[in-house]
Order: C-alpha cells, then structure tokens, then sequence
C-alpha cells in the first residue's frame, strides 16, 4: 500500500501545490489587496466559498469577482 501511495504522489503533489497557492492567491486578493469596497458580508461569503469549495471556489472568485 505504501509503495502505491508513493507510485502517486510525484502526480498529486503538483495539484496540491497549485491548489493550496490558487487558494492563498485568492484569498490575499480578497483581503489584503482588494482596492474596491466591498462590504465585510460579500467578501465573508467569497471566504466561505473559496475555502469550502477549494479549486472551483478559487476559480468562481478570479472568473466572477475579478473583473
């Protein structure tokens, strides 16, 4: 079993990796370098999103919140 794990791995690290950096990349912008005002209820349900819903969260915030 560990040899299994260890066959995949060199494959689903690199996901992981630009999944976790996609997360950190939006939530920076949402937080930290957002220059619009947006009220503290959408940006907590952008959070919400992007954290529970990972990759397709990440996605929906840069494809319908970044314009």
């Amino acid at each position: 079993m560990f040899a299994e794990i260890m066959e995949i791995l060199p494959l689903i690290l690199p996901l992981l990796v630009i999944q976790l950096g996609l997360t950190v990349y939006c939530l920076l912008d949402l937080w930290k370098f957002s220059k619009d005002k947006r009220d503290k209820q959408d940006k907590l349900v952008w959070t919400l999103a992007v954290v529970l819903f990972s990759l397709l969260g990440a996605l929906a915030y840069l494809v319908f919140e970044r314009r």
